[in-house]
């Protein structure tokens, strides 16, 4: 809801009176000055970006080397069109344009570019009708001491809005902004009567009519449109410390961790997932159990991870394992617990009897790496990417009995479709068999498909079974893949397949009453 305040304009003229009367400043229902703080991923940018856009914002970011001059404005070389000119004696004479050339050439001048500050600050002051946003992020990770310098005492608003104190500009900045295209050299005469007409009330009472001093550029002041918004992530707190006089300038809004996130657009839960080898994870449920090992291990929320640390793809939702990889889990490593002991269950490498280092899930040697640490998490499984499940091409306990398995490279169709791997072919078919029969519980379908079993141990189990086996065998949680049945319960099924196996499972199926018929598609 937009605010009108009254009383900002004193008309020295006809022409001011019009102009005020029918430009009054207008403020909306956010605060001046606010700082959105919190763990990484915690949608601080989006919720900034989310209130503003591109058409009545100036956005940048700080870092270790910014400072006044990359902030507010400095002299710097420029190319520019310039005139040709000639000494003719003791005369100048400037070319003129003829047969379609300019009379001009570039050439490097020193000139005045603003930066974000007094690109903003301008903005603001052309159209004092429309809010205006600048926009900071990473605000701690510069020296905010030095960025601000003297702008830091126009932090402090009135109850209009405006700046309580107005400060003198430097030379350079009065003649940027009286003279300057870019300044307020190029407003309309309606524009100036504005700025001109302004008058500063104080919280005290008094009034100052100091519009002309502004348009002229002599002296700085924030009108009260002009909106400074900033993020600041708490893992980066300690790179440049925010004194208490600079922190009491502003609003303070914390950006707490989702784990069930609602998209603010569509009022929707947004539920990204996570893939790795064949099995999608829950994200939310990932993080739910990895930020209480952060703050336990370091003692600090500031490391945690937010829900949008990584992005998941568009199309799918899925953050693929590669990201996880290489973005999450690396910055576990690397920024985390680099200056902790990590003696964790949840980081034990059970192979090697010791605790996780960041180059196992590399090493050729322990190509389960992953898959083992995701064990120790206890993750439910939520999907199986059918179309990413490829045959086991290494030799691994029951999973494949001799070389020839391995070469395997067959094909099978279920009920006449499709070319399916042995694996897909498995989980393809309890998954028709399931969506053909919603009426059985998942005890009738384990009954009915234990009749088919070619004689695998743990070949097809119940959720208490499933459990029972993985409470015993934690690194056997990847080695089911579940389907949800009829009644809302899951069965988990072996995904340990090679060419026995499955030929034995495709003659016992197609003598059997499930209604389905698995057969090898020829090469």
């Amino acid at each position: 809801m937009a605010k009108m305040v009254t009383g900002e304009l004193l008309c020295s003229s006809d022409k001011a009176i019009a102009a005020a009367s029918f430009n009054p400043v207008k403020r909306i229902d956010e605060p001046l000055q606010i700082i959105y703080y919190g763990a990484p991923g915690t949608g601080k940018s989006f919720t900034i970006d989310n209130k503003t856009d591109d058409g009545n914002s100036v956005r940048t970011t700080f870092h270790p080397d910014s400072d006044y001059a990359s902030f507010v404005g400095a002299y710097k070389p420029t190319m520019e069109n310039v005139p040709i000119n000639s000494i003719n004696g003791e005369s100048v004479q400037f070319a003129t344009g003829k047969n379609g050339h300019p009379g001009t050439e570039k050439k490097i001048v020193y000139k005045y570019v603003p930066q974000a500050f007094l690109k903003a600050y301008v903005a603001a002051w052309n159209d004092l009708t429309k809010p205006y946003f600048l926009i900071i992020e990473e605000i701690n990770r510069g020296n905010c001491a030095q960025i601000f310098g003297d702008l830091f005492q126009l932090l402090d608003r009135n109850n209009a809005g405006s700046s309580s104190y107005a400060i003198h500009a430097d030379e350079d900045i009065t003649q940027f902004l009286s003279g300057d295209d870019k300044g307020f050299a190029s407003l309309s005469d309606d524009q100036k009567d504005t700025i001109r007409a302004f008058v500063l009330h104080k919280d005290n009472g008094k009034t100052q009519a100091l519009g002309q001093d502004i348009l002229d550029g002599k002296l700085l002041l924030l009108p009260p449109n002009l909106y400074i918004w900033a993020t600041m992530n708490t893992s980066d707190q300690s790179l440049f410390p925010i004194d208490s006089a600079f922190k009491r300038r502003w609003n303070w809004k914390y950006m707490p961790i989702e784990y069930h996130p609602i998209d603010k657009k569509t009022q929707q839960p947004i539920d990204w997932n996570f893939q790795i080898g064949d099995n999608i994870y829950s994200w939310g449920q990932f993080l739910s159990k990895i930020n209480p090992e952060i703050y336990t291990l370091t003692e600090s929320s500031d490391k945690q991870m937010g829900y949008f640390f990584a992005k998941a793809d568009n199309a799918t939702g899925i953050i693929s394992e590669d990201v996880f990889l290489n973005k999450v889990l690396f910055y576990l490593w690397t920024d985390v617990f680099k200056d902790f002991d990590v003696s964790s269950e949840l980081f034990k490498n059970k192979d090697k009897n010791r605790s996780f280092i960041f180059t196992d899930f590399f090493d050729k040697d322990q190509p389960h790496a992953l898959a083992n640490l995701m064990a120790n998490f206890k993750l439910d499984i939520v999907d199986v990417d059918i179309n990413s499940i490829k045959d086991e091409d290494s030799s691994e306990g029951e999973a494949l009995e001799n070389s020839q398995s391995q070469r395997d490279l067959s094909r099978y169709s279920i009920n006449g479709e499709g070319k399916n791997n042995k694996r897909q072919t498995v989980l393809r078919s309890l998954r028709k068999y399931v969506e053909a029969n919603p009426s059985l519980t998942a005890a009738e379908v384990i009954d009915k498909w234990n009749r088919v079993n070619p004689q695998i141990p743990y070949f097809i189990l119940s959720a208490s079974e499933y459990e029972a086996r993985i409470a015993d065998l934690p690194n056997q949680r990847d080695r089911f893949w579940s389907v949800a049945t009829g009644d809302g319960e899951k069965v988990y099924i072996t995904n340990q397949w090679n060419a026995n196996r499955i030929n034995e499972l495709m003659r016992l199926v197609n003598s059997s009453d499930l209604g389905l018929n698995i057969e090898k598609v020829p090469e």
